[in-house]
């Protein structure tokens, strides 16, 4: 009996030791494998399945050798207490228990994902040089090739050692990040009856005099494949609910960036605003009005810079309203505007001033002799000031112009 113990410590103890020794290998090259199944190529795809589940089952085959070899040292004892079929079942319960655990709560299964046309994908070994052995779906090969981007990726499962007693649990290998590329549109404006949304969305600023303005912006945006892992750089991944100390949080496998429309009508929306108040800001009154153009020009150069630093591309930004003032200030706006006019009209026709009032008088002597009453009209409508007022001192004193030469 001492010696069948001493045989099972000492096999016992090989096997932690080759536990030890196999389970960083195993989920270095699981992880380093799955990355192929990436390419555009049927032998990459077969040769990462094979090795993928050749390293994943063989973190389980030290535990079957150590099962055979107790059962060897205690063949003897079991054989007299157990027979037939309450052997067999028994063998089968102890098989059983080697069954490993993925995520500490499933039994290990296929964990599979498919890659849409508009996500871009990135696979990131857990361990090792998971620099060099990152993997990125290429979607933009296949627009290019005129074909549709889309992937089943299967997520690669190997043994943690030390992580459920004398039978470990399956983990992930490596994790799967997804980053949505959805174009992203927004007409941002102070409007509830047009607009992307219902609620007023304008930009209010104010001009250096502290006059009130409100614009409206339209723009558009997206995240080029080339520039998806800046993105994800910047912006990161969804957090994934739950306690972080949890192994269901630990062990998760896929994670997904934030969206495009989340970031855009946060951060994006903040710092379009802070672009355009800078920019109206800086101007007077009369300034913000007649160099729109170029505050929108400098808005969107700015624009696009910074968001190209961060993994966005700006596919267009411009005006999306009409400026907004204050009811006061627009009403004023309104008259010099009806006066510079009625300014530039009579600006146009003074040097034929002489000539209207002559039309004018002629006009005002074919009308008297139209009057029904015999009297002569005591004021004349329509005409400019000055010539209204001599014809109409003329009529009341009942003499008539002098004849024109």
């Amino acid at each position: 009996m001492l010696g069948r113990i001493i045989g099972s410590l000492v096999a016992i103890g090989l096997y932690e030791t080759a536990m030890i020794l196999a389970t960083p290998r195993l989920l270095i090259a699981s992880g380093q494998a799955a990355g192929g199944q990436f390419e555009n190529s049927d032998s990459s795809f077969v040769v990462a399945s094979v090795r993928m589940g050749i390293y994943g089952q063989l973190g389980a085959l030290p535990a079957i050798v150590l099962l055979v070899v107790l059962l060897l040292i205690w063949w003897g004892p079991i054989r007299q207490r157990l027979a037939g079929r309450t052997m067999a079942a028994a063998l089968c319960l102890l098989l059983g228990t080697a069954s490993a655990q993925a995520y500490y709560d499933k039994t290990d299964y296929t964990e599979a994902y498919t890659i849409l046309p508009n996500e871009s994908a990135f696979w990131i070994p857990d361990a090792g040089a998971n620099k060099d052995g990152q993997a990125q779906f290429e979607s933009e090969a296949y627009l290019n090739a005129n074909k549709i981007p889309l992937k089943r990726f299967i997520v690669p499962h190997t043994k943690l050692q030390g992580s459920g007693g004398f039978f470990d649990f399956y983990v992930p290998s490596g994790r799967l990040i997804i980053v949505d590329r959805t174009p992203y549109s927004r007409e941002w404006v102070d409007a509830t009856d047009r607009g992307t949304s219902k609620k007023k969305e304008g930009f209010p600023c104010q001009t250096s005099e502290g006059l009130n303005v409100t614009v409206g912006i339209s723009i558009g945006a997206s995240v080029p494949e080339a520039n998806a892992a800046k993105y994800l750089y910047r912006f990161g991944v969804l957090p994934i609910s739950g306690d972080r100390t949890s192994p269901t949080v630990i062990f998760t496998s896929v994670y997904y960036s934030r969206r495009l429309a989340e970031v855009m009508d946060d951060v994006g929306r903040k710092k379009v605003q802070t672009l355009v108040c800078a920019e109206i800001t800086a101007r007077n009154f009369d300034k913000a009005n007649s160099e729109a153009n170029q505050i929108i020009e400098t808005v969107r150069k700015n624009a696009i810079e910074y968001f190209a630093s961060v993994g966005i591309s700006m596919d267009f930004l411009g005006w999306a309203d009409t400026f907004g003032f204050d009811k006061d200030v627009q009403d004023a706006v309104n008259r010099r505007y009806i006066a510079s006019q009625d300014k530039e009209i009579a600006t146009a026709l003074a040097p034929y001033a002489d000539t209207i009032q002559k039309l004018a008088a002629a006009h005002a002597l074919r009308s008297f002799g139209d009057h029904s009453d015999g009297k002569l009209p005591t004021t004349i409508v329509g005409l400019p000031p000055d010539l209204g007022g001599l014809l109409g001192t003329l009529l009341k004193t009942g003499n008539p112009p002098p004849p024109a030469h």
